[in-house]
């Protein structure tokens, strides 16, 4: 028993810290549209620069906004699940996009590289965690 009890309390404590970094990545997006989704959109089109950018940074913050309330049975778990899927999957294409967008650092210096790998393994760490949330079907 005991071990159950700080497994649940590592996965909340991991939906928690995982939300909040949702919740404030999108803040972030919202108040600072020099981000590097924001650069990587403004390269396909001027007017969907600032489209893109808000709507995923609202996504962020509804998605750190379910993790945050699953752990403690606001949602029931079929709503969690639906959440879950959607989170992982947008997830998933943000940094896809992101990671594909941002080849063109390796065309510049070391340090543009490196920031290139450094958000490409935080994204990959985020979407690693976000799986070990999976709700359990009951």
């Amino acid at each position: 028993m005991a071990k159950k009890s700080s497994s649940m309390s590592s996965i909340v404590l991991l939906s928690v810290a995982v939300g909040l970094f949702l919740v404030l990545s999108g803040i972030q997006n919202l108040i600072d549209q020099n981000s590097l989704g924001g650069q990587i959109a403004s390269a396909f089109a001027d007017k969907t620069t600032g489209v893109v950018n808000i709507v995923a940074a609202i996504l962020k913050i509804a998605s750190g906004v379910v993790l945050l309330v699953g752990p403690f049975g606001l949602l029931t778990i079929g709503i969690r699940k639906l959440a879950f899927w959607v989170i992982v999957g947008f997830w998933a294409v943000l940094t896809a996009w992101l990671a594909v967008g941002g080849v063109g650092a390796f065309k510049g210096d070391a340090k543009a590289v490196i920031q290139w790998f450094q958000n490409l393994s935080l994204n990959v760490a985020i979407l690693a965690a976000l799986w070990q949330l999976k709700p359990e079907g009951k």
